[in-house]
């Protein structure tokens, strides 16, 4: 009997976005005895989550209870279902509440797992292309090779000894809703709740590659990305407050990444590296004048100053000068605290 674990983070404002997913969860072709504890954890849905499961015809193998919370984030939403995950689950499984799995997700992906790898993750679907498609692992290949096909023709390969950390640093290699761990893997690490906004999935896995016993993936994109809230997705208006907290949130992503035991010196100067493109584009963006209209809003302003105060020692000073025109500050100046 397999023992499963599957964790749904919930906010969303519109209906039927959490039922499609538990529908996949619902549909998946278990050819082995499995029980699957669904895990919903309400992070203070506009929608309620109950709502959305009132009308759903469950199989008997599938158990569904909602956690809730008050509103604090994806990363604090899958921290407190693990935090509900029982001790005996074999296995765990991560889906976001407007992503979907195809029929054979759990199958292939234990399947795997059983071939002695304790992290999985296949490609994952984002219309009109998928993931793996944009990685440069995937698509041109290492001058050394780091992974080697475990099933000959049939899109299934493991990372070779030690080799899984530096990829991953290097590039967002798994979307969340296609990861599958075996629960001993995971040990006492959670996500870091302090990334509300972006990178708290991407260090994860990479604090997971560094300490996985084995480290395996699919080509198959048996992950559907939907299109219901999503933090990062959603602020990718370049020139607004909440694209500056998403720079924000993964230059600290980056910077805990650079700490994660075992890493490697290369991988280390990648990320500073990445950190520095990062602070430019933050100093770019707080050049705009079409950043400064909405300082009506308490909280853009406040995104404003904390970003101008993390890049601080890149501009000029008369871009500092700017700024504080912009925001009509006259308060504590940028070099010193301000909140």
């Amino acid at each position: 009997m397999r023992r499963i674990a599957v964790v749904i983070p919930y906010f969303q404002r519109e209906t039927g976005i959490l039922a499609g997913a538990v529908r996949s969860i619902a549909g998946q072709l278990l050819p082995w005895p499995a029980t699957v504890d669904l895990i919903i954890v309400d992070d203070s849905s506009p929608v309620s989550p109950g709502s959305e499961l009132a009308n759903l015809s469950l199989p008997q193998w599938l158990s569904a209870r909602i956690v809730r919370q008050t509103n604090a984030g994806p990363g604090a939403a899958r921290n407190r279902g693990l935090d509900h995950v029982d001790p005996q689950a074999d296995y765990i499984a991560f889906l976001d509440s407007d992503d979907s799995w195809a029929p054979c997700h759990l199958q292939e992906g234990i399947d795997a797992l059983e071939m002695g790898h304790d992290f999985y993750f296949c490609d994952s679907a984002m219309p009109p292309s998928t993931l793996f498609a944009s990685r440069d692992l995937f698509v041109s290949g290492d001058s050394e090779p780091v992974f080697a096909p475990i099933v000959p023709a049939g899109g299934l390969y493991h990372f070779l000894p030690g080799q899984a950390g530096a990829p991953m640093v290097a590039e967002y290699l798994c979307q969340t809703s296609a990861v599958i761990l075996r629960n001993r893997a995971l040990h006492d690490l959670r996500f870091d709740e302090r990334l509300r906004y972006a990178g708290e999935d991407w260090l994860m896995w990479v604090r997971l590659a560094h300490r996985a016993g084995g480290i395996c993936f699919s080509t198959k994109a048996n992950a559907m990305r939907g299109e219901g809230i999503n933090l990062y997705r959603d602020a990718h208006d370049r020139l607004n407050s909440s694209n500056l907290r998403r720079l924000i949130s993964t230059i600290l992503a980056n910077r805990l990444m650079a700490t994660t035991p075992g890493i490697h010196r290369s991988s280390a100067a990648l990320i500073s590296d990445r950190i520095a493109l990062l602070q430019r584009e933050i100093a770019a963006i707080l050049l705009h004048p079409r950043l400064y209209r909405d300082l009506a809003d308490g909280d853009a302003r406040r995104t404003i100053l904390r970003a101008a105060q993390l890049v601080r020692w890149q501009l000029l000073p008369l871009w500092r000068d700017v700024i504080i025109d912009k925001l009509r500050w006259r308060g504590p100046s940028l070099g010193e605290s301000a909140t």
